[in-house]
């Protein structure tokens, strides 16, 4: 007798009752191993005829398997990185210059900046040895690329010191402070090299192409327009292309995603390293900050008089600064920041000039600047309820504070602009099958009652020159004339007690006007408020070093002119 020929169940397939695997066919039928019949087959025997006619074959479709893309590593991972940077800073850079009217030649000048920031960046291993055609290989200076760029791909860095190593937390450190630059940091010994520039570096870098063109942007525009997401950094990693992020490592890709908000004082540090590096190694000094119209728009925007803008420069004249970048000295204090010092000095003349601390300090007579009573109260409030009316929608820029919590008080109009916000910064616009189903359903083919955040016709300047007109007309009802108190005819040169101002150092000595006229200039300036402080404390001591010189001086001419015969030469220039 012939042995059994058992054959195997297709794929997926088995026995109902055993579960067996395997079936043989026996007088038409079809059991299993173990001898189950199994339903619904029965063999057909074809004769002659119908040879060739066995119906309709139907086949399974094969599952279509996505291609993975290889993750690059080494060198080459680094100098995709830098191409993918490199395509970031150019999106920027088009848009300053299409959107808000930059100069054409800002993109010349970037792009010589970012030439020289990958220029030194040797690929480890490499010497740069010239092969046999005379060409140099990996590792020479970097080149100009076709969009005029420099190519990456020959000016990849990183030596034994590449912060891109272990988990990738150095790729963003905290620069809370913008007090930590110092040149020994850019050392240019033999055994350091520039480390990999990060994303916060493409926003320094057109901050540093302003500053060559003279042109009245601050950090503080720049973070301005980066948190609206109307400048690409926030979601800088969604708008490179598919391919590219594929193949970038995963801890480029940390170095490409940034959290939801800038935090403060950090382009700041970002430009004052990126100032002092250029002057180390390539002996780059850059022009001093184009102040005026900057001092002018801090001015206008806290809404104070006047005569803040010439105390201000009376107070630089006293300094001697010309608001420009520190690039020597072992320290940088608060106050050598030159966007730091420009707020610092408009804070320090205001509280000099309209005291915050409730006291009353009268004038001398009706030429003191202390003559007009400034109300505080009054400040307060319209700057409250210039904040509260702005719309019934969320404030642009702000939609990172939004908490959990808030999210179920908040009204619709506010939710649905919190909703745009969180589906144009970080759900992807390439259907990216990795995020999950449960956060992308809510934004597919909704339409949401909230309309983009329109003026109602009117253009932003239109909106803005309305609304400081609006704040000096509330204040300028409430300031009044003090008439002025002149000093006893018996004062000596000894200082009265209306000369002087108190320190405040901490948040918490600060009164309720001066901490609301700190804050709202600290959030102007992109800066934290305690250095916001630490600046007007140290602006204060050499203010207070230039009176002690200056009264030290006029005593020193008394003694002189008191010694021997009197003669009078008609020159009063020492007083």
């Amino acid at each position: 007798m012939a042995p059994t020929k058992y054959h195997r169940f297709r794929h997926g397939e088995r026995c109902d009752e055993c579960g067996a695997r395997q079936w043989y066919a026996q007088d038409a039928l079809r059991y299993c191993r173990n001898g189950h019949r199994l339903e619904g087959f029965a063999e057909q025997v074809a004769d002659e005829d119908a040879f060739g006619t066995q119906g309709k074959v139907s086949r399974k479709k094969k599952e279509v398997r996505k291609k993975v893309a290889v993750k690059l590593s080494g060198d080459e991972g680094r100098e995709l990185y830098l191409e993918a940077l490199q395509f970031v800073l150019l999106r920027q850079v088009r848009w300053l210059v299409g959107e808000k009217g930059f100069p054409g030649d800002f993109e010349e000048i970037v792009r010589a900046l970012w030439a020289l920031r990958v220029r030194n960046l040797p690929l480890r291993g490499s010497e740069g040895v010239e092969d046999g055609r005379g060409r140099r290989r990996r590792g020479e200076s970097a080149a100009e690329s076709e969009d005029g760029y420099a190519s990456s791909a020959s000016a990849v860095m990183v030596s034994s010191q590449s912060e891109m190593s272990g988990a990738g937390s150095s790729l963003e450190p905290d620069f809370s402070d913008a007090t930590k630059g110092t040149t020994a940091t850019w050392a240019p010994d033999a055994g350091r090299r520039w480390k990999l520039p990060k994303l916060v570096d493409s926003l320094a870098l057109c901050y540093l192409g302003c500053l060559v063109r003279r042109l009245p942007a601050t950090t503080a525009d720049f973070c301005g327009w980066a948190q609206r997401g109307e400048i690409d950094y926030l979601a800088a990693l969604k708008g490179i292309p598919r391919n590219v992020r594929d193949r970038l490592p995963a801890e480029y890709h940390r170095a490409l995603q940034v959290r939801d908000h800038i935090p403060l004082g950090r382009l700041q540090a970002a430009v004052q390293d990126l100032v002092i590096s250029y002057k180390v190694n390539f002996d780059t000094i850059f022009p001093s900050l184009n102040y005026v119209p900057i001092l002018v728009r801090f001015i206008t925007e806290l809404a104070l008089p006047v005569e803040i803008y010439l105390t201000v420069k009376c107070f630089a004249e006293i300094l001697r600064t010309n608001f420009s970048y520190p690039v020597g000295g072992k320290r940088i204090r608060t106050m050598d920041n030159p966007e730091v010092l420009l707020i610092t000095l408009v804070v320090v003349s205001t509280k000099l000039l309209y005291p915050l601390d409730g006291v009353e300090r009268p004038p001398r007579d009706f030429q003191d600047p202390r003559s007009i009573k400034f109300d505080w109260t009054k400040w307060q409030e319209v700057m409250r309820e210039d904040t509260n009316k702005t719309s019934k929608n969320l404030l642009q820029g702000q939609e990172y504070k939004v908490t959990s919590e808030d999210v179920l008080t908040l009204e619709k109009e506010k939710l649905d602009d919190f909703m745009d916000w969180f589906e144009s910064m970080w759900i992807g616009g390439d259907s990216d099958p990795r995020t999950a189903e449960m956060i992308r359903k809510p934004f597919e083919d909704q339409k949401r009652s909230s309309k983009p955040r329109d003026s109602g016709g009117q253009s932003n300047g239109d909106i803005e020159s309305q609304r400081m007109k609006d704040r000096y007309e509330a204040i300028n009802d409430t300031m009044l004339m003090v008439q002025p108190v002149p000093d006893p005819e018996d004062a000596d040169i000894k200082k009265q007690d209306r000369d002087f101002c108190p320190v405040w150092r901490t948040p918490e000595d600060l009164p309720d006007a001066a901490k609301a006229l700190y804050s709202k200039a600290a959030d102007l300036a992109a800066i934290p408020l305690n250095t916001l402080i630490k600046g007007a404390v140290q602006v204060e001591r050499q203010l207070e070093v230039w009176c002690i010189q200056r009264a030290r001086k006029a005593r020193d001419n008394e003694k002189s002119k008191g010694k021997g015969k009197a003669v009078w030469t008609g020159d009063d220039s020492d007083y």
